[in-house]
């Protein structure tokens, strides 16, 4: 590929005015080797520091000795100088909230410590010859293009900054939308899009990804950019050769990705309200004070506090609006009902000998229920799924109810799990695989504190509640819930099974189960129901800003030297930790610890960066005998811990479960055995995850580990000890790659700034709190999504969550005099006195219309309606915004399931016909019929031959195929290749009115 312009940062402008042909290779070797040696040969000393802010703001604060030595983009500048007055620099950043990060460099770059090397790096370049460049480059030593360059050019590139953002603006300005980064890293991608809003940035390699696949990846990305590829190129070699295309028509369809419209959000603010922060915030003091008819003196002292009041009053909302906390509030109006049919439930042999089992199975039967109890204990998931098939075939399900994780024995072959984990999870797989779709209900106990400081949980059992809240997600229409008893209930070995507190749990357990409520996270106290709900959190004590909060003595991050704990030690470093202990697996050899610790060292604080394995108990129990006697340890912030690839519950197996659990879980259970008997600390961290409490899909190993962090710092607060449990949202900053963030910000939860999320830690601490949701919820996008598939009782007591629902669901998108009501009655008017097929012809193309732009499609034709949604690209999100969008069109307030109940474009304009119609027997009779139709039709495109046999589908096919033949009062007929092979003309012109429907 030909780039239209060149762009180089400090050292790579050599190899971009080689490229284009402005210095020959032999001499840019020359000229890269000479300044680096040069470079290394001045004394060492000065030091280099990277500052999140923009430039006009920093120059002011700059002491005599440094310098800005780069300008990366608007809110990136690098300064660079002697040791003392970048390290008052730093200082300086951290009291104003600014992020600061000391670059790993031998000596000061572009900076006056580079000119005692100058003169003869001038002598040394003598004689080189410099050409024209044959591509344009752009200078980031003025910003501008290159007509040509010599030795002073080279000279004074080494001494002055390095006009990055200059650079990458021109090119721009020129129209420039697509950048290829080439270099070892990404590090100058995010710096041209926080100054490019629209560009698109394409690294053609990174540190921790393979070579080839990311170049190549690169390629094909610029490619669907509209870049030119010299592909004949690229194949050379390989015995790649063209080949002859179809030789039917093309249909011309337009596949290139345009740039998304920059999206709108927010409220129009107040002119008046913006005009005055703008002069207050530009004007300069002498000018402003006559304007306004004051002193310029006293407007001088107000003025600096005044606007540093409104930042951080704007600042301290947006921490306010990210915090949430769980909460539990009694049902009082959970009706009584009978259960019918079959009920299959799950018992593991230790809780056979409880009598817990005994009194499910007895109360269950009373209410109406056909119990089957199968005997769980350690089964193989295939074994299982032959029991459950062989019980479904008996009878079909109407629910399964599980006691599997009441056995919190440690598992054999991985001891972070129980055995009640490990068999519920078999289970949870199982179901699936023997084609059970009745609701799964799952019993703990004593897993969840729904008096908060005053239940001693069973942290092990707890797993289960963080891997429901995935379950919930991936599989909404087999999901039931999660049931939580208190361990009191259990009258134990040797009482009676029935005995009155046991039967009262039970009971309410079966309201539960049967009741219409859609509770589906319920714990059950003396007979009493709670249900979980996620609720706002305020601060308790004195404001945050005003909090003057410092950890003593010795501060333990584990996984201290990367992600969340790199920054939890910054911000403990800002407000003046003593002693900062960080230990991670590989310790001083990780990525990045040097820099980190030199970073934490120049703000103040004393570091130690220690290797240690926080799941190995010995290792750990070293660390802590380490810590050194004048600064003992005060504070714990466990943040170690491994992510879990994105999964369906039924493509994971125990050891990924074991694996996400190893040093979250084992960690935190280790850190609180170990400190028992030791002097009390100030504060017990743990950092846990939002994917515990609503859940993130595909997480379901990873939720499970964090549930347990929660419930452990649960216990530890009810047993009188310090414990802080902080369930996290997504981070920004590197956390999450840019696909991912895309995504989570489309369904409502985009990632949060470290430094912002940081600052949240740091007044959670300060004021005390014991658990913690810190996330930042795009309301009218994530409820609306999250409550699409079911209903999703934790919102209900958030009013942000439910007006958003309220507007999604209530409001049509139709107000009168409006482009909707307009729309709407321009629909009625087009459908009013037509036959049925008509109505169904215009409603098919509607529902085409709106789909094809959802994704897309350039002509809605080419949209097969017979397609299910699933299969044509559909997610919750685009589900909403169909929803969204029919309603606007229609007039009519949808169901939130409609995507769900009528799976293809044509079986939902089917539901839309009888629904306008008024034919209301026909919207829950044959759409209905015909909606379902498609759903085992889309399901068993996802089978295989053998999947089909093993599930009996073929014998209830046609179970259903001679039923249907008995209603209609038909004998069977031949099979219709049979008809029509003795059939005259006129049999198959009726068969095709008959049959097909055409006419």
């Amino acid at each position: 590929m030909r780039p239209d312009y060149l762009v180089g940062h400090s050292i790579g402008e050599v190899a971009a005015a080689h490229v284009a042909g402005m210095v020959s290779l032999a001499d840019a070797c020359v000229l890269v080797g000479v300044r680096g040696r040069l470079m290394q040969s001045l004394p060492c000393g000065g030091a280099m520091v990277a500052v999140q802010a923009a430039v006009g703001e920093v120059v002011p604060l700059l002491p005599g000795g440094v310098e800005v030595a780069a300008v990366n983009s608007s809110v990136s500048v690098v300064v660079s100088g002697v040791e003392e007055g970048v390290a008052e620099v730093v200082g300086v950043c951290a009291g104003r909230g600014w992020k600061a990060r000391r670059l790993g460099v031998s000596h000061a770059f572009h900076s006056a410590l580079m000119e005692p090397m100058l003169e003869e790096f001038a002598r040394a370049l003598e004689g080189m010859r410099f050409g024209s460049p044959r591509i344009p480059v752009v200078s980031t030593v003025t910003g501008e293009p290159l007509s040509e360059v010599d030795v002073r050019y080279w000279v004074g590139q080494v001494r002055r900054p390095v006009r990055f953002a200059d650079a990458v603006a021109y090119v721009a300005e020129a129209g420039a939308r697509t950048f290829l980064e080439v270099g070892p890293d990404a590090a100058l991608t995010p710096m041209v899009e926080q100054t490019v809003d629209d560009a698109s940035v394409v690294p053609a390699s990174r540190r921790d990804r393979d070579e080839v696949t990311t170049l190549i990846t690169a390629l094909a990305r610029l490619h669907t950019n509209g870049v030119p590829i010299a592909w004949e190129e690229f194949f050379a070699g390989t015995g790649a050769r063209r080949i002859d295309l179809p030789t039917y028509a093309f249909q011309r369809q337009w596949y290139w990705a345009d740039p998304p419209a920059s999206p709108k959000t927010g409220t129009a603010a107040d002119p008046v309200d913006t005009a005055l922060w703008e002069v207050l915030g530009d004007a300069d003091t002498a000018s402003l004070a006559q304007r306004l008819g004051v002193e310029a003196t006293a407007l001088g002292e107000v003025l600096p506090a005044l606007s540093e009041w409104r930042r951080s009053e704007a600042e301290q909302a947006v921490l306010d609006s990210w915090r949430y906390r769980v909460a539990w509030r009694p049902l009082k109006d959970l009706p009584s009902a009978p259960l019918t049919g079959t009920w299959l439930v799950m018992i593991p042999g230790v809780v056979e000998r409880s009598g817990l089992a005994g009194a499910v199975t007895e109360v269950l039967a009373e209410r109406g229920a056909d119990v089957v109890p199968v005997q769980v204990s350690g089964s193989d998931r295939a074994e299982l799924a032959a029991t459950l098939r062989e019980r479904a075939a008996a009878a079909e399900p109407a629910g399964v109810l599980s006691l599997l994780a009441l056995d919190d024995r440690e598992h054999d072959r991985y001891p972070v799990l129980t055995v009640g984990l490990a068999d519920t999870v078999t289970l949870a797989q199982a179901l699936q695989d023997a084609g059970v779709t009745a609701p799964l209900w799952c019993v703990t106990r004593d897993a969840v504190a729904a008096e908060p400081g005053r239940e001693v949980v069973n942290a092990r059992q707890a797993a289960v509640w963080g891997m429901a809240s995935s379950m919930a997600l991936d599989h909404p229409d087999i999901w039931g819930g999660v049931i939580d008893v208190r361990l009191d209930d259990d009258p134990g070995p040797g009482t009676e099974p029935a005995s009155a507190l046991l039967s009262v749990s039970v009971s309410r357990l079966c309201d539960v189960l049967a009741g219409p409520s859609g509770e589906d996270q319920v714990a059950l106290r003396a007979g009493a129901a709670y249900g979980r709900r996620l609720v706002r959190a305020e601060l308790s004590g004195a404001p945050a800003n005003g909090t003057r909060w410092r950890p003593a003595g010795t501060t333990l991050i584990t996984g201290g030297t990367g992600g969340l704990g790199a920054h939890t030690a910054r911000v403990l470093a800002a407000v003046g930790a003593e002693h900062l202990l960080l230990a991670s697996r590989r310790g001083p050899r990780a990525e990045g610890a040097a820099e980190l610790a030199a970073e934490l060292e120049a703000r103040g604080a004393r570091v130690t960066i220690a290797a240690c394995d926080v799941a190995d108990r010995d290792a750990l129990a070293r660390l802590l005998d380490a810590v050194p006697p004048d600064a003992p340890l005060t504070t714990v912030v466990h943040a170690a811990g491994a992510g879990q690839r994105i999964a369906s519950l039924t493509d994971l197996d125990l050891g990924d479960f074991a694996d996400a659990a190893h040093a979250k879980v084992l960690g935190a259970s280790h850190l609180d055995e170990l400190l028992r008997d030791r002097p009390p600390l100030d504060a017990f961290v743990v950092f846990s995850s939002g994917s515990a409490i609503w859940g993130s899909s595909g997480q379901a190993a990873y939720g499970s580990a964090n549930a347990v962090l929660d419930a452990v710092a649960q216990r530890r607060r009810a047993l009188g000890r310090p414990a802080t449990a902080l369930a996290w949202g997504p981070w920004d900053g590197g956390l999450v790659d840019a696909e991912l963030a895309a995504i989570l910000r489309r369904v409502g939860t985009p990632p949060m700034a470290p430094e912002r999320a940081a600052e949240a830690f740091r007044q959670a601490l300060a004021d005390g709190v014991g658990e913690l949701v810190v996330a930042d919820f795009d309301w009218p996008r994530f409820a609306p999504t999250y409550t699409l598939a079911r209903p999703r009782p934790l919102l209900d007591a958030l009013p942000d969550a439910r007006e958003a629902l309220d507007a999604a669901s209530g409001g049509t998108g139709v107000e009168e005099g409006g482009a909707g009501a307009a729309a709407a009655a321009e629909l009625a008017a087009r459908l009013d006195g037509r036959p049925s097929a008509e109505q169904g012809r215009v409603l098919l193309d509607l529902v085409r219309t709106h789909v094809a732009a959802l994704l897309g499609y350039d002509d809605p034709r080419t949209l097969d309606a017979s397609r299910p949604f699933d299969d044509l690209g559909f997610d919750s999100v685009a589900a909403v915004d169909l929803r969204t969008r029919l309603g606007a069109a229609t007039g009519r307030r949808l169901p939130s399931t409609m995507v769900f109940d009528y799976a293809t474009p044509a079986a939902l304009a089917e539901f839309l016909r009888a629904e306008l119609s008024g034919d209301g027997r026909d919207a829950t009779g044959t759409a209905g019929v015909l909606a379902a139709l498609d759903r085992i039709e889309g399901a068993l495109t996802g089978l295989a031959p053998g999947e089909i046999e093993d599930a009996g589908v073929g014998a209830r096919l046609n179970s259903l195929a001679a039923k249907v033949t008995e209603i209609l009062g038909c004998t069977a007929e031949a099979p219709v290749g049979d008809r029509l092979e003795t059939a005259s003309a006129q049999d198959v012109f009726d068969f095709i009115d008959n049959e097909l429907g055409i006419s």
